[in-house]
């Protein structure tokens, strides 16, 4: 077993370290240090190689098993839906989020519920029944190539609404009053802490909804606001370190020796009061409980973000990670970053707007459908996958003994 481990261990080094390099950007930042940036997003990339020698481990528990092929997808679900949540989450890049052309079912059973139809047909695949390794693999490939992902639309009925993404760069302020001013439309949106939010003292007479900072009493919340009329969503999902110290007061000196900010944001309530846009913060569009509760019941989805620290990779991930959010939701995802990428998302990618590149300023408008009706995915999320993995592996386990073949 100690082998299996070792084994996805080492596939997992090689696939984080390939995929999330751009840690190291993001710590060295804010002047860590090549040594502390290196060693951080070493023990980052070998925390989630865990999870791969844990599945590993899992394979090799059950690969005897008379129902193998359930509970192998079990498992890989199970650890994804553990890495989504233990410490503070790292619910990225999973897999059914890295192929497009797979995202068939993503209003059905989302990214993670294809994660485990992509695991189920590969052990299809390897099983010893000639109908099993035929008939599964043919029946799910089909939905994930050609099921309602690629093709739902949102009823013409719907309304249309035009709005503006305005990507400021290095302008500052004064760039992102200027590129609202000359906007096309009347709502237009702002990226990640533009500002302090203190009502619309902005020389514009457009609707801005951007990201802001704001007090509330005693404490700093960084959210998305209509500054209209003060409405939005505070950010939940914080990063760890940047915005939040997940370890309390127990590293003050460390991160004060080495510049790491220790920053004292305030966490957002996990439900708040609905609009009738939803509005998601950074990287908490990845956190699949976070999205579903913001996203259910809304016409559309409002994703603001600053990227510009992360490096050059990270932003594309993130992009295709708001791709997959509009496809699960059929809703459009308005998205707009600092310095990119930006892009008016439909769920449908053809109709999708013009994107603006890495370091480019300016601004988009386009005209959206509005769309408050729920996909499958929006209204049950991952519960019937995850309580099925769960009782499929606690009864592998206790019956291993019994049903080996």
């Amino acid at each position: 077993m100690i082998k299996f481990f070792r084994l996805g261990f080492l596939f997992g080094f090689l696939f984080w370290s390939f995929s999330i390099l751009w840690i190291y950007d993001a710590i060295n930042f804010y002047g860590a240090g090549t040594f502390l940036s290196s060693l951080l997003t070493f023990l980052l990339i070998a925390y989630l190689s865990l999870y791969f020698g844990l599945f590993g481990m899992a394979v090799h528990f059950f690969k005897d098993h008379k129902y193998r092929l359930f509970l192998i997808p079990s498992s890989f679900f199970l650890l994804e839906w553990v890495k989504s949540w233990m410490i503070s989450g790292f619910p990225w890049l999973n897999l059914g989020i890295i192929f497009e052309s797979l995202w068939g079912l993503l209003p059905i059973v989302g990214v993670s519920g294809t994660s485990f139809v992509m695991l189920l047909i590969i052990c299809a695949i390897l099983e010893k029944n000639i109908y099993v390794k035929t008939v599964v693999p043919i029946l799910f490939t089909g939905l994930l190539l050609f099921g309602p992902g690629h093709y739902q639309k949102i009823s013409e009925e719907n309304s249309d609404l035009t709005v503006t993404v305005v990507q400021p760069a290095n302008l500052g302020l004064d760039g992102l009053i200027e590129l609202t001013n000359k906007a096309d439309s009347n709502i237009v949106v702002w990226p990640e802490a533009s500002a302090w939010y203190s009502g619309n003292a902005f020389s514009t007479d457009k609707r801005i909804i951007g990201g802001f900072f704001r007090r509330e009493e005693s404490k700093t919340f960084t959210a998305v606001i209509d500054a209209s009329n003060g409405e939005g969503y505070n950010k939940h999902n914080l990063v760890p370190f940047g915005e939040f110290q997940p370890f309390g007061d127990l590293l003050i000196g460390i991160n004060s020796f080495f510049n790491i900010p220790n920053s004292r944001i305030s966490r957002g309530a996990f439900v708040q009061d609905k609009l009738n846009w939803s509005g998601l913060v950074c990287w908490e569009l990845v956190f699949n409980n976070t999205f579903i509760e913001r996203a259910k019941g809304t016409e559309f989805i409002i994703h603001v973000s600053n990227d510009s620290w992360y490096g050059s990779s990270m932003p594309a991930q993130h992009l295709k990670h708001a791709r997959a959010r509009s496809v699960e939701s059929n809703k459009w995802v308005v998205r707009s970053t600092t310095d990119g990428l930006s892009q008016i998302i439909s769920p449908q990618n053809e109709q999708s707007s013009k994107l603006l590149n890495r370091k480019e300023y300016g601004s988009i408008t386009h005209t959206i459908k509005t769309n408050t009706d729920d996909t499958i995915y929006l209204k049950i999320g991952d519960w019937p996958i995850l309580i099925f993995s769960l009782l499929a592996c606690l009864m592998g386990y206790i019956f291993r003994g019994n049903n080996e073949n």
